[in-house]
């Protein structure tokens, strides 16, 4: 599906989306500080990057008081699907819908047989080798407990359990820590630096886990997949250790906002979520044709949802942005609903 992403905001020539709710992350993060420090550090184009981009690792690693031998940074946390997947080529992989695509392309591309179960049902699969699972999940907005990830876990020492944490900056619930994924070779742990500092145009995402199991994930490695730029980057941010979005508390409690005043536009349905993104549904008219709308009467950019598995072509999603955005994003939707005819609500 690497046509079908969010964020699709190259599809519309410059200008027109003026709001974009498409993406997962806040869109107004104040990057002055890290432009100047890139400015500053353009000269590492001029060489090769590190082949593995171990510098950046070892700050990671210190910074959670873990082995570097435990910390894999990655083009993105999609590198590192991509490169679990190959590591356990042919295998019997369970993805339970809807959920990010990136999983079941991974493992089609690398010759897994795949079983697609509603998320409520994983704690009943006992038979499989690799379990993914997106976590807080996109899109939905859904978080599984700690406690039952390290369950299956302890249940299944045989299988591989790949958890996807990358919105784990963007939710209060309690999730897997790094000191723990060290613990158990048989699970894997997703991060990622583009969305904790909103900066998805610099592909930089790591993976946590037992050294044994790291060291055999980066013998699938290819060199130099991160840039000079993206490291240079990485080490300023986390080194700076300032944060890039609102108070979580304060976005949060924005999301909700949102999320209670959607609900409240005749015919659209919002689902509860646990992070700054929300799944919808809008009976009285395609998800294609409110994005389509949006962009054009709006400049307002909405996730289409129609391309996930188990959703039909009436889901969409939104992340929450400034507070005058989603009343604007509110207000439009509600005028889209106005003008569809009265005996089709």
């Amino acid at each position: 599906m690497i046509e079908g992403h969010g964020d699709d905001i190259y599809h519309y020539e410059a200008g027109m989306v003026r709001m974009n709710f498409s993406t997962n992350i806040f869109q107004h993060a104040d990057h002055t500080a890290l432009k100047a420090y890139l400015a500053d550090h353009f000269d590492v184009l001029n060489n090769y990057p590190e082949p593995q981009p171990h510098s950046l690792e070892r700050i990671i690693a210190q910074q959670l008081d873990i082995s570097p031998e435990a910390v894999m940074v990655t083009n993105g946390a999609t590198e590192a699907i991509y490169l679990i997947a190959h590591l356990y080529h042919h295998s019997l992989s369970v993805i339970p819908q809807p959920t990010f695509s990136e999983y079941a392309d991974a493992c089609r591309i690398n010759h897994h047989i795949i079983s697609y179960e509603h998320s409520n049902d994983l704690k009943e699969l006992s038979n499989q080798r690799v379990y993914w699972i997106c976590n807080p999940n996109n899109p939905t907005g859904n978080v599984m407990t700690k406690g039952i990830i390290e369950y299956l876990a302890r249940r299944s020492p045989r299988h591989t359990f790949v958890v996807d944490q990358s919105y784990e900056d963007y939710t209060k619930e309690s999730l897997i820590e790094p000191k723990e994924v060290m613990k158990c070779r048989n699970l894997l742990v997703l991060h990622s630096l583009s969305k904790r500092f909103a900066i998805p145009g610099l592909r930089i995402g790591y993976v946590t886990g037992h050294p044994d199991t790291i060291a055999l994930l980066r013998s699938q490695s290819h060199p130099w997949s991160v840039s000079a730029l993206a490291i240079e980057a990485g080490k300023f941010l986390l080194r700076r250790n300032e944060p890039v979005i609102p108070d979580l508390t304060d976005y949060l409690q924005e999301t909700e906002r949102l999320r209670t005043n959607l609900r409240k536009i005749e015919g659209i349905r919002v689902y509860s979520t646990k992070t700054n993104f929300m799944l919808c549904n809008i009976e009285p008219a395609t998800s294609t044709k409110l994005k389509f709308y949006l962009v054009q009467e709006h400049g307002i950019l909405i996730r289409d949802c129609a391309n996930f598995m188990g959703l039909s072509d009436h889901f969409f999603r939104v992340a929450t942005q400034r507070p005058e955005e989603n009343d604007i994003l509110v207000d439009a939707i509600r005028q889209f609903i106005s003008e569809i005819p009265e005996d089709t609500l």
